[in-house]
């Protein structure tokens, strides 16, 4: 009997040696889970046409504010693919003159003389108040179609 009780301390002994006879006395701590990416979201800021539009005339198609800080994307199309139109995303506003001046602060222009449709990417566009402008170089009265969305 004294034999039994030595081995069973030796063996008391031993596993208390490898952490209490069972694996590890810390548990795997459970692994946290990630917060998910909130999907982005597209704006659209402007949308219609411009019918009849005169040849070396500039339209301000419209105006649209932003408050947050996003990519713009714009598209312009229209009917002839002789014709050749151009496209204006001014910061505030801008006249004719200032635009033909390159006196205006632009965020982005669109002066392809081969693409149709004309487009325009803005990366990182800052929250504020911007006009909006297609200008039709002829050489015939065009009617366009445009979309202004910002991705953010």
């Amino acid at each position: 009997m004294r034999g039994r009780i030595v081995w069973s301390a030796i063996g008391l002994l031993l596993c208390l040696q490898f952490v209490a006879c069972g694996g590890g006395s810390n548990p795997a701590a459970p692994t946290p889970t990630p917060t998910p990416t909130p999907a982005p979201v597209t704006d659209t800021l402007l949308q219609g046409g411009v019918p009849n539009m005169e040849v070396l005339v500039l339209y301000t198609a419209g105006a649209f504010t932003t408050t947050v800080t996003g990519r713009l994307e714009v598209t312009v199309d229209w009917t002839f693919a002789t014709d050749n139109l151009d496209v204006y995303v001014a910061r505030g506003t801008c006249t004719v003159d200032q635009v033909n001046q390159r006196t205006c602060s632009l965020a982005g222009v669109s002066e392809s003389t081969t693409a149709k449709p004309e487009r325009i990417t803005v990366s990182g566009l800052a929250p504020g108040t911007y006009s909006f402008m297609i200008g039709n170089r002829g050489p015939a009265v065009e009617s366009a179609s445009y979309q202004v969305t910002l991705t953010h």
